[in-house]
Formats: C-alpha cells, structure tokens, sequence
C-alpha cells in the first residue's frame, strides 16, 4: 500500500512540475532555413517540424537565411557529405554555441519513406538539441539516438512525440532563450543512426 502511495505522489508531483513548466500560451521560435530546390518539399517539411512543436504549444516562425534575426536558428544543408564526416548521422547541431544545425541532406534521401517527412523530424530533432542546449536523448520518440525501422514506418503514420521530460527542457530552454540567458551543453550531436 506504502509503495502505491509513493508512486500516485511522484506521479502528482511529475505532473505539477511540467504543468508549471509549458505556459497556457504558446512560446516562439525563430528558426531560418537555407532554401531548398523544390518548393513543395520544403513547404512540406516545414509542415511536419511545425506540427511536431505545435503539439507542445511551441510555434516555429520560418525565416529565409538572408532575413533571419539575430536570434534566430540557423539551419544549412549538405548535399556531397563525405562519409568519413558522422557516419550514420542525419544532421547535427551545435547546443553550446545555440545557433546552427546542418542537415546531410543527402544522406536523408538515402533512407526509407517520404522525405519530408523524415526531414521534418531530423529538424525538430536538431532544433530540440539547440533549445535544450545540451546533448542528451530519449529512450523514445523525436529524440531518440537512433531511430530503427519501427520508428520510420511510425512516422509515416503520424508524426512522433517528444517525451515529457523533453518537453520541461524545451520550455525551459526557451524560457532561457527569453531571458538571453547562456545555454549550457555539449559538443556536435549527430542524430539517428
């Protein structure tokens, strides 16, 4: 009986921390990307990104990379990624510093499903590392290491989620981003494998 009392308890407490963590209002994130040869795939990724933060009460506002603010998130493109830079790697980012990401655009080609969808995922993946500022994962979801095959047909269905103790960090990070507060973090974070 003891032991049931204490799991309702951590639980409550769980859920009056994120509760107090995420806003009633929705908190933004500016976020310029380089421009992608088809427009219709771009507006598509977009869409999958956005929406995966939308379900957190987080909306990314879009810029092109010549009209991004100063605080603004930085997202670039490789297209000829040799493969002795991050084997395996979709992308990185750069949590210390706060700011950029590169997306192995071909290597996102190469991999199995609609690549907007994948793209959009690998996005919101790097964007979630820049906003923790930190390097760390999940045993699941958005930002899981790597992600298998299961994870793939998943995001062909619908889009996957973030953990609750992911989104406390995406809430605080922002929060820290707010207030101009430093981010503290790691080093170059390759993502799924």
């Amino acid at each position: 009986m003891k032991i049931r009392s204490v799991a309702v308890m951590a639980v409550m407490i769980g859920t009056s921390v994120l509760a107090n963590a995420v806003p009633a209002d929705e908190r933004k994130v500016m976020v310029c990307m380089a421009p992608m040869a088809d427009i219709r795939l771009e507006k598509r990724t977009k869409a999958v990104s956005s929406g995966i933060f939308a379900e957190i009460g987080v909306k990314i506002r879009w810029h092109g990379l010549s009209k991004c603010p100063t605080e603004g998130i930085l997202i670039t493109f490789s297209n000829e990624t040799p493969a002795s830079v991050m084997p395996g790697a979709l992308a990185y980012a750069l949590p210390h510093e706060g700011r950029h990401i590169v997306v192995f655009f071909d290597r996102v080609t190469k991999k199995p499903g609609y690549v907007s969808i994948l793209l959009g995922h690998v996005i919101a993946h790097e964007v979630t590392h820049i906003l923790q500022g930190m390097v760390r994962h999940s045993e699941s979801g958005v930002m899981k290491a790597n992600w298998t095959g299961a994870d793939y047909q998943q995001m062909s269905r619908e889009p996957l989620q973030f953990t609750d103790h992911d989104v406390l960090l995406i809430h605080r990070g922002l929060q820290a981003r707010e207030a101009s507060q430093p981010f503290r973090g790691g080093d170059r974070e390759p993502v799924a494998r």
